[in-house]
């Protein structure tokens, strides 16, 4: 008998490698297993319906932007997977997706600082590379639909404000201009 969860998640580890290989970033091997672990445990099977939760939660963070939050991993997982793969759900409601990066890569790091040990160091590398993995969710949900996962507002924002390759990438596919990076000029 095959054990299905084991299969389930070796899925998952094949198309993180996929994501990886077309979105020429490289996970370290403590990133990638928390990447495949959320994934399959917030996404499990196609159909789970998680993708609701998800969205019911997000919505929940955003009411209450101001409150303290009491599980911080929890909502950096959730921007992640908002942001990476229910981008679409984000652009309807209006809300940025470097809304989600700037608040994912918070919760995060907040929970390394009061976090000692190998959890602390674990969250502290997923708060600094959370835009490397971000690309590789967006390359990820690329490899399923036939065209960009980002419009071109949310593209330029991504890569203007974060630094995202995945960003870059889809402003290259929308346009073969260069796009130009906002200066602060003073008058």
């Amino acid at each position: 008998m095959v054990d299905l969860q084991l299969a389930e998640a070796a899925g998952w580890r094949a198309l993180m490698t996929l994501a990886q290989q077309n979105a020429q970033i490289f996970l370290s091997d403590a990133i990638e297993q928390y990447a495949v672990s959320l994934l399959y445990r917030s996404l499990g099977t196609a159909g789970s319906g998680t993708g609701r939760q998800v969205t019911r939660f997000t919505q929940h963070l955003l009411a209450a932007r101001h409150e303290p939050v009491d599980n911080l991993p929890a909502v950096g997982d959730h921007c992640l997977l908002f942001a990476g793969l229910l981008t679409e759900q984000a652009m309807r409601q209006g809300i940025p997706v470097t809304y989600f990066v700037q608040v994912g890569q918070q919760a995060y790091h907040d929970h390394a600082a009061r976090t000692s040990g190998a959890d602390g160091l674990l969250y502290r590398e997923l708060a600094q590379h959370f835009v490397a993995l971000l690309d590789v969710f967006l390359t990820m949900r690329e490899l399923n639909d036939s065209g960009p996962s980002l419009d071109g507002l949310n593209a330029y924002q991504l890569w203007c404000e974060t630094g995202s390759h995945h960003g870059w990438q889809v402003l290259r596919q929308l346009t073969p201009a260069l796009p130009a990076v906002a200066t602060h000029a003073r008058h």
